[in-house]
């Protein structure tokens, strides 16, 4: 009797560590407030470089190929991109054009805003880097059709996706989780995961099952996506594994590697519009009318919404 006692409890501790390791190690995170989440979204030094050791860097700006996808609106500090298939970071300045699949890193005290070519506005806090994998964008006299992909490997963005009339698919990628829009004003972070409050709880959970587990509990490196609505905006986060958590207005949500995206969180208008604002400062915010700090970047765009003058070639412009 005592022999099959013995086995009921076995099995029940190994189907809650099943659940637990299908659930993800995100649920680690449920105690935590929405408010801590924010914290993410600080500048972090990543483990390696951000721009590689065998990329030389260029102070004057060298054009991609291909057609233009948007420009740089305003560069604080030192920023750069790197075209694809090339081994040179070239230092951006206003009105250098982009094109598809640059990448753009920013250093430690450098910013950047970026205007694509639907009129939504890309914005990089300090250390961060992001790759532009698509951005298509069409329009006829009634309607209009986009596709975008940006993946940010690290740091802060944010991102006001204008609204169009017609069919749009704008998301934004990371190791650890994919956002899906449509027109909204939202940040996005890659950050290192707490690792010393992480392995406490861990441990804890795991300490009477079998000691010899814990070394092997945690990835190295890994990383916390998480992402924070502004006002009247909604997101949609999915981790590795499981459902969309539907990010509603001023909330915040989070995905680990191999875990599915926590529930959201309301942190209210005035936490959510100053993390957004921490990320990119002066563009206001979609839903009080971001196109008064942004009308010029709108006007630079032409009629094709194509990057505007002037940045066709070297680095004409101010940071």
């Amino acid at each position: 009797m005592k022999n099959l006692k013995r086995k009921k409890i076995a099995v029940y501790c190994l189907m809650i560590l099943g659940m637990f390791l299908f659930t993800g190690i995100s649920v680690l995170y449920s105690g935590d407030s929405g408010l801590k989440l924010l914290e993410k979204f600080k500048p972090y030094e990543p483990d390696t470089p951000l721009i590689p050791k065998d990329v030389k860097i260029n102070p004057d700006f060298v054009a991609g190929k291909g057609e233009k996808i948007g420009y740089i609106q305003k560069v604080v500090g030192k920023a750069y991109v790197i075209h694809l298939g090339e081994k040179t970071a070239y230092q951006l300045k206003k009105n250098n054009p982009l094109f598809l699949s640059d990448t753009l890193v920013t250093s430690s005290n450098s910013r950047l805003n970026a205007v694509m070519k639907d009129k939504s506005i890309l914005a990089l806090a300090p250390m961060a880097k992001l790759t532009i994998a698509k951005s298509e964008y069409s329009r006829t006299l009634f309607r209009s059709k986009r596709s975008t992909i940006m993946n940010l490997v690290w740091g802060s963005a944010r991102f006001i996706v204008k609204k169009i009339s017609g069919k749009s698919d704008f998301m934004v990628k990371t190791k650890t989780a994919v956002c899906g829009v449509r027109a909204t004003d939202f940040a996005v972070s890659v950050a290192p995961v707490d690792e010393a409050k992480k392995l406490s709880a861990l441990n804890r959970f795991l300490a009477f099952l079998s000691p010899v587990q814990k070394a092997h509990a945690l990835a190295p490196g890994q990383t916390i996506t998480t992402v924070v609505t502004g006002q009247g905006s909604t997101v949609g986060l999915t981790g590795d594994i499981g459902g969309t958590t539907v990010v509603g207005s001023a909330s915040v949500a989070s995905a680990i590697g191999g875990s599915a995206a926590s529930g959201a969180s309301a942190v209210g208008a005035s936490a959510a519009e100053g993390i957004l604002g921490d990320v990119a400062p002066g563009l206001g915010s979609a839903s009080t009318g971001a196109s008064t700090s942004t009308s010029s970047a709108e006007g630079g765009l032409g009629g094709d919404g194509e990057g505007g003058g002037g940045g066709g070639g070297g680095g004409g412009g101010s940071h």
